[in-house]
């Protein structure tokens, strides 16, 4: 295979860059002026968005990032205690087909599907504190629990009742003492 010169692909960063950085510049305003005040940065080879809004508008928010030749790569959505997301969305020049899979993503992270956590660390629950994935086959809930039996007996279950969601798998778990007592902060994988 031959190898395509330097300089070519020089000029190709120089003509592309621009397009890209009005591309950002565009989804920043759109992001903007549905959910206000929009964090922005450019990485190594992508672009990351951070914001807040309603659990209800994340699609929206997906389908603005999936636009002007840039693409979803990864999302992360975790409840605030005001009853709000905070949103990550890294989007890169990498054609994906990620988009078919923002309906499903948006069923899964409604209120009611899994039990977000909302203050402090409820005794008979483990509750979801982020919900994030790559749009591969994989999807990662990261939560609290007191009682880690907890993760099985009642997390589990309702990671099945989704319909969205199958084959849960314990990953992680950590101990950590708080006001609350000692409080397990778990990684749970699941396939979609």
């Amino acid at each position: 295979m031959k190898k395509t010169p330097a300089y070519l692909l020089a000029i190709a960063f120089l003509l592309f860059h621009p397009m890209i950085t009005c591309a950002n510049e565009i989804i920043v305003a759109n992001l903007s002026d549905k959910f206000g005040q929009i964090s922005h940065r450019d990485l190594e080879s992508s672009h990351e968005f951070v914001f807040s809004g309603e659990f209800a508008d994340i699609e929206h928010a997906l389908n603005i990032a999936n636009s002007n030749d840039l693409f979803v790569q990864f999302v992360s959505v975790s409840a605030r205690d005001d009853g709000k997301a905070a949103i990550k969305i890294k989007v890169s020049p990498a054609r994906n087909e990620a988009s078919r899979k923002f309906t499903t993503f948006c069923n899964v992270i409604k209120p009611g599907m899994v039990s977000w956590k909302k203050g402090e660390v409820p005794q008979n629950m483990a509750v979801v504190t982020t919900i994030e994935t790559d749009f591969g086959n994989s999807i990662s809930l990261q939560g609290l629990t007191l009682k880690s039996s907890l993760i099985f007996s009642h997390l589990f279950p309702m990671i099945e009742r989704t319909g969205e969601l199958r084959d849960p798998f314990f990953s992680r778990g950590t101990y950590s003492d708080t006001s609350s007592g000692r409080v397990m902060d778990f990684t749970v994988l699941c396939q979609w």
